[in-house]
């Protein structure tokens, strides 16, 4: 996921091509995080059908572009915000955004994953551990400068970084982006897993 803050590394798509630059920037980082957990659902036995694999990819990206926007809209519109603390990036953004996304995508996992509990109590699970969203989005914003950093520094390594993009801009604020899809994606990749664990599993 690191390297989408680069705009998918070396295969980045000019800015130019707005359709495929949008479409990069606003859905890919959310389909890349639905393909990956669809697929260790289906080789742990809860996923099965390649139709219910492209909804939930198709559905994480809807998820990740909804709590986007949700932020931006909190960001632009709150009555919670002065003035002056527009266009930064507040904790209310970030909480609103990082819950909306995590309401979305553990109802589709929940709603389509096979389990040896009941999909209402799959859901009830959903609800109580989407506030976690909203939490890991502040917690993964704030560790910018440190985990965020780390990364963008092991994909740079790795010259995976888009040749339009130097390490001094991962420092930057790409590096605020790294550390909250991070956090955000393994704390509810640990949060799914637990919303349809069967009791006296392993998986």
């Amino acid at each position: 996921m690191a390297c989408l803050a680069f705009l998918a590394g070396h295969y980045a798509v000019p800015e130019n091509s707005r359709l495929l630059y949008f479409g990069q920037a606003f859905f890919a980082p959310g389909s890349l995080f639905g393909a990956i957990i669809s697929c260790c659902f289906a080789l742990r036995g809860y996923l099965h059908g390649v139709r219910k694999f492209l909804v939930l990819t198709v559905a994480s990206a809807i998820a990740y572009a909804v709590a986007f926007w949700v932020a931006v809209g909190v960001e632009v519109y709150s009555p919670f915000l002065n003035n002056q603390e527009r266009g930064d990036v507040s904790g209310q953004a970030l909480f609103v955004g990082g819950m909306t996304g995590a309401l979305c995508t553990l109802c589709a996992f929940s709603l389509l994953l096979n389990s040896g509990i009941t999909w209402q109590n799959r859901m009830f699970r959903a609800l109580c551990w989407t506030p976690a969203g909203g939490f890991l989005g502040v917690a993964g914003w704030a560790l910018g400068p440190s985990l965020g950093v780390a990364l963008g520094h092991i994909v740079h390594s790795m010259n995976l970084a888009s040749p339009t993009e130097t390490f001094q801009n991962a420092k930057g604020q790409a590096s605020y982006f790294i550390s909250t899809w991070a956090a955000w994606q393994a704390g509810m990749g640990f949060a799914l897993g637990l919303v349809v664990r069967r009791k006296n599993s392993t998986a």
